[in-house]
Parts: structure tokens; C-alpha cells; sequence
């Protein structure tokens, strides 16, 4: 197993804030998911209709509403993160999976980073440059984003630099030696979560 559904289950954490992390009785995962998109409101769930887009429409559409009512909006860039999340799998699935993933990530010169990040022995993982992260994205994709969030999309891709390496980190606990079949599966998972959520 790897890790990935822990990390998930952080961001979604962060995002809903402490003040909700009191009241979840279902525990796990799925609970957890299911508090941050079942809190995001029932209104946009007509919208969807599957895909990437559609369950990027869904939950992004009910973070932006639910950034606007928290008071301080304080919730904003914990919410960015649970927001890029989706977009950040659905990408490593584009390239054939985590190890079509890594290579295309150190083919764009971030090997070190990409070591930092699978290397279960360093404790600090690199930050990637916001220009790499341009370039590895669909802009059209990112732009989805920033427009459904509300948000600029200097801010999607921080969101984006921030939680990719962590979602690296998770998907390798066991460094080059994790199952890269297992990671798949993973990823699999949390979006059939995500998209199963959104298809309530």
C-alpha cells in the first residue's frame, strides 16, 4: 500500500478546517471525502456528468462557494490544494501512470527534485520551480481551475507545487523498490472516490 490516501486525507482535512474536523463520525478516507464534498453543497452536483472535467466542475465549483462564505477566508489556500488534487492524478494517469509520471517530471529537469521526493531517507523534498510546473500542465486544464476556484492561476500553479511533490512522497514509500502498479491502483481509487462523491 501506498501512501496516497493518507496525504488525501490531510489536504481534506485542511480544507474543511478544524472547526468541521470535530464533527466526522465516519471515519477513514471516505468519510473524510465525503465530509468535504458533501459540505461543498448539493448545488452543482448536476453538473457531474463525469470526466475530468466534469468532476473538476463539480468540486471546484463547490470550493469556490464554499471559500466565499467562510468568513476570514482563511479556508483559501487549504482549499487550493484539495482543489489541484484531481488535476495532479488525473495528469500522472495521463503520462501512463506514476512511472510515466517521474520520467516525463525529470525529462523537464527536475531529477533532483524527483530523487529528493521518492527517496524515503530525505526528509525535505525540493520545491519545483512555477515555470516547470507551467510547462508540464495543460494551461487550458489549470485555467479550469483558476476560473471554477476564483482564483489566479499563479495561485493554481503554487497549489499545484505544493501538493505534487507530496503526492510523489506518498505514491513511494518504499522509494524506486514501491510497486509502481500499486501506485496506480491507488490513484485509481481516490478518483472513483472523488468521482463517486460528486455522482450523488
Amino acid at each position: 500500500m501506498t501512501n496516497l490516501s493518507n496525504i488525501v486525507e490531510i489536504l481534506a482535512k485542511q480544507a474543511l478546517g478544524a472547526n468541521q474536523q470535530s464533527n466526522q463520525s465516519q471515519g477513514g478516507l471516505g468519510g473524510i471525502l465525503g465530509s468535504v464534498l458533501g459540505q461543498l453543497g448539493a448545488n452543482n452536483q448536476q453538473s457531474a456528468q463525469g470526466g475530468l472535467g466534469g468532476i473538476l466542475g463539480s468540486v471546484l465549483g463547490q470550493l469556490g462557494g464554499q471559500q466565499q462564505r467562510s468568513a476570514a477566508g482563511a479556508s483559501g489556500p487549504q482549499t487550493l490544494l484539495i482543489a489541484v488534487l484531481p488535476l495532479i492524478l488525473a495528469w500522472i494517469q495521463k503520462q501512463g501512470g506514476l512511472q510515466g509520471a517521474l520520467d516525463k517530471l525529470k525529462n523537464a529537469g527536475l531529477a533532483n527534485q524527483v530523487q529528493s521526493w521518492v527517496d524515503p531517507h530525505q526528509q525535505n523534498a525540493q520545491d519545483i520551480p512555477a515555470q516547470n510546473i507551467q510547462s508540464l500542465f495543460d494551461d487550458q486544464d489549470v485555467e479550469q481551475v483558476a476560473q471554477q476556484t476564483q482564483a489566479p492561476k499563479q495561485d493554481i500553479y503554487s497549489a499545484i507545487s505544493t501538493v505534487l511533490p507530496q503526492i510523489i512522497d506518498s505514491l513511494t514509500p518504499q522509494g524506486e523498490q514501491t510497486s509502481k502498479q500499486e501506485a496506480n491502483d491507488d490513484i485509481q481509487q481516490v478518483m472513483n472516490l472523488v468521482s463517486g462523491f460528486l455522482k450523488r
